[in-house]
């Protein structure tokens, strides 16, 4: 088999397959049975709970297997944006300064039309504009920066935690491309090494957030994004078997071992090399396949910027229609409004498309100087955030108890009682890291199971629903949590409360006991 580079065409039908992948995903991973998926984090519990629902659930098959491996449809845009970067670099040499600029003057037209959709969708479904916390949301995703916070990568929509790693990858990308170009597989060797190191220094010395903030930057995609810039440069390139071998062992062991899943990645890539080459070879003529990937393709980044905040009327729809084909008939139904949504959306993005590329970039004088400081405040940047957070990971130990000024050790709701505080502590510092771990027995009066939504919050700081074990005991079943929070570098706790209460949705009766909770910075 030999790779003969990709065509525009070829691209857009590998961004077609890419989108449907992630806009599935994006709505199946929410909806039940679903087994969760290695994305971020690992856990080998996700892929026993894969196996398993397969053979409990075989109707669900492509929910289960869009929910699980789905969200791999990423790599695939990674892989083709170091491609197409690359071919792109090579016909037209810019500086890091106008490269930068140019490709802002995309990302921005996508990411407003991305906004104004969701603002107007948020006012339709809710009746509300968006609140003081979630301007300020969209603010840290205009700088681009959200992936770096950890309550803030996923936050408004989701997806949009791709928009400030393809801007990390845009600002290494002429460094990479020279590396590359001057060494070829040796410099995609060398970043690929440098990449593994740090995420697994992270991961495995620094067990902040077990590398979760990592994997959603630039830093953890190194690999597959530079292999598309290898490929760039590799024309009538022999595919050796044992690659594609090689690739699908990673991608397997990726699933069991967790030292082996940060591979996994590079080796979808991989993997997408050899299916898309395999298929060109057999002359891929199947007109009704190619010819929606390539639509889907070409406007994939709209349909990526737009749907990821209007799942909750079909996941709804789908609790009524609890069968296989029911659900994937909701799936079906939210992917037509989403392409709907885009079509609609186009007009808008094009015109920012155009207001946007009427700014002119040229080079200053002294540019060289300019661009050096520039590089060089950005370095900076990143080294701070690294050492903040490396920072806090260290200060774990410290494990200073905070003294609640409220605690509940026994208390019942009556069924106007839509919250329910437990715990209030007050907050006499910016810690670093708040540690909280607490249980308590709990027992709904109406005799249903359903657990508590237990909440942490600091107002427009923190909102977050740990996760709770639970075991039976008589009448009553007890609970524990733990959960760690990281003080983000942009985000001051001093003055604040920090509560603990239950989230009491239904406005059922409920009794507790036995609440106990402990927390230190």
């Amino acid at each position: 088999m030999i790779f003969k580079g990709y065509t525009k065409r070829d691209t857009a039908i590998l961004k077609g397959f890419a989108i449907l992948c992630i806009v599935f995903h994006n709505y199946f991973h929410w909806l039940e049975p679903s087994s969760g998926e290695n994305e971020f984090t690992f856990s080998p519990l996700r892929v026993t709970r894969f196996f398993e629902l397969f053979g409990e659930q075989p109707g669900e098959f492509l929910n289960i297997l869009l929910s699980f491996l789905g969200h791999y449809g990423v790599q695939v845009f990674i892989f083709v944006s170091g491609f197409g970067l690359a071919l792109s670099m090579a016909r037209r040499q810019e500086s890091w300064g106008v490269f930068v600029l140019n490709r802002l003057k995309k990302l921005y037209p996508l990411l407003i039309t991305g906004v104004v959709v969701v603002f107007l969708g948020t006012v339709a479904m809710t009746g509300r504009s968006f609140t003081p916390q979630e301007w300020k949301e969209i603010g840290y995703k205009m700088l681009f920066i959200h992936n770096l916070l950890p309550e803030s990568g996923l936050s408004i929509n989701g997806p949009w935690w791709f928009f400030a790693l393809i801007f990390q990858l845009y600002l290494l990308f002429p460094l990479l491309y020279r590396l590359v170009q001057c060494w070829e597989w040796k410099g995609f060797a060398l970043v690929s090494l440098v990449s593994y190191a740090v995420i697994f220094v992270y991961r495995e010395v620094f067990t902040l957030y077990h590398g979760y903030i990592l994997m959603q930057t630039a830093m953890g995609h190194l690999p597959e994004f530079c292999l598309g810039i290898l490929l760039a440069f590799s024309r009538e390139r022999p595919l050796r078997w044992w690659w594609l071998l090689l690739a699908l062992s990673v991608f397997g062991l990726g699933n069991v071992f967790s030292w082996c899943y940060p591979f996994t990645f590079l080796a979808v890539a991989v993997i997408t090399v050899f299916a898309y080459q395999g298929l060109k070879s057999l002359r891929f003529k199947k007109r009704w396949l190619s010819e929606p990937l390539a639509y889907f393709g070409g406007i994939s980044m709209l349909l990526f910027a737009v749907h990821g905040s209007f799942r909750s009327p079909f996941l709804k729809l789908a609790g009524l229609w609890v069968t296989p084909l029911g659900h994937l008939a909701t799936g079906l139904l939210f992917f037509g409004f989403v392409w709907l949504l885009a079509l609609g959306a186009r007009p808008l993005y094009e015109w920012l498309s155009d207001l946007f590329s009427r700014i002119p970039v040229r080079e200053f004088r002294g540019g060289v100087w300019l661009r050096r400081s520039a590089q060089l405040l950005l370095l900076l940047f990143f080294l701070y955030v690294g050492t903040y957070y490396i920072r806090q990971d260290m200060s774990n130990g410290n494990n200073t108890p905070l003294v609640p000024n409220t605690l509940v050790q026994n208390g019942q709701s009556v069924p106007n009682d839509q919250y329910i505080t437990l715990a209030r502590f007050g907050l006499q510092r910016n810690y670093l890291a708040l540690h909280v771990k607490g249980s308590f027995d709990y027992r709904r009066l109406d005799g249903q199971t359903t657990p508590p939504m237990l909440v942490l919050d600091i107002r427009d700081r923190l909102w977050k629903i740990p996760s709770l074990s639970q075991r039976m005991e008589g009448e009553w079943i007890h609970y524990e949590f733990n959960y760690d929070y990281l003080r983000p570098f942009v985000s001051m706790i001093s003055g604040r409360e920090f509560k603990v209460y239950v989230w009491n949705r239904d406005q059922s009766e409920v009794q507790f006991r036995n609440f106990t909770i402990f927390a230190s910075y």
